[in-house]
């Protein structure tokens, strides 16, 4: 302030005084009006302030919410991975029991044809040995059993020969040969026993 004072007693004129008087209220108004300003920054800056800690204490909350969020998706995400891998066990028993069940169907298939197989072997075996019986009952003589005259000989004879004629549809022409044989025999003995 000395200073001050020792600089106003410097001017000598009233004019000097006057300007140095106009020069400081411009400086006390360019002072007030930055004083002003920054006043006004400060209060901006003050609510600014304010508005970054409501927004900090926001921010933490939602922080917070998230957190408790992600401990949620986390206990979800751990739950869905321990049922998925539950699942993934059950199935994988699932598809054991489904290929162990294809293997037992392909065992009993396997088995069902080879008995199915041997059932025709034994069927075929049966035909082919009644077909040998019948063809071994004919050769020892039933086409003419109990015929004991040369009129029933020819009788029973053209029976056997309409059933059995190739033509016909039991017909075989190896029974056939087989009934004439025995025909010639029977008829020949016949044929013999009235000569005597």
């Amino acid at each position: 302030m000395e200073h001050f004072m020792d600089r106003l007693s410097s001017y000598k004129t009233k004019e000097e005084l006057e300007k140095v008087k106009h020069q400081l209220f411009l400086e006390n108004v360019r002072i007030q009006t930055e004083k002003s300003q920054i006043e006004s920054e400060y209060e901006v800056l003050r609510k600014e302030k304010k508005s970054v800690a409501m927004e900090k204490k926001q921010l933490q909350r939602e922080k917070k919410q998230l957190s408790i969020e992600m401990n949620q998706l986390r206990e979800e995400v751990q739950f869905e991975r321990k049922r998925l891998k539950e699942d993934e066990l059950f199935l994988d028993k699932k598809q054991k029991i489904v290929e162990h069940s294809f293997e037992l169907l392909e065992q009993d298939k396997r088995h069902l044809r080879e008995e199915f197989e041997k059932v025709q072997r034994e069927r075929e075996y049966l035909r082919r040995t009644r077909a040998a019986a019948e063809k071994e009952v004919y050769a020892t003589g039933i086409f003419f059993r109990g015929v004991n005259n040369t009129i029933a000989l020819k009788k029973r004879y053209k029976e056997l020969l309409k059933i059995y004629h190739p033509d016909n549809i039991c017909g075989d022409n190896e029974i056939l040969l087989k009934i004439n044989r025995e025909y010639e025999e029977l008829k020949a003995k016949f044929d013999y026993s009235r000569q005597a």
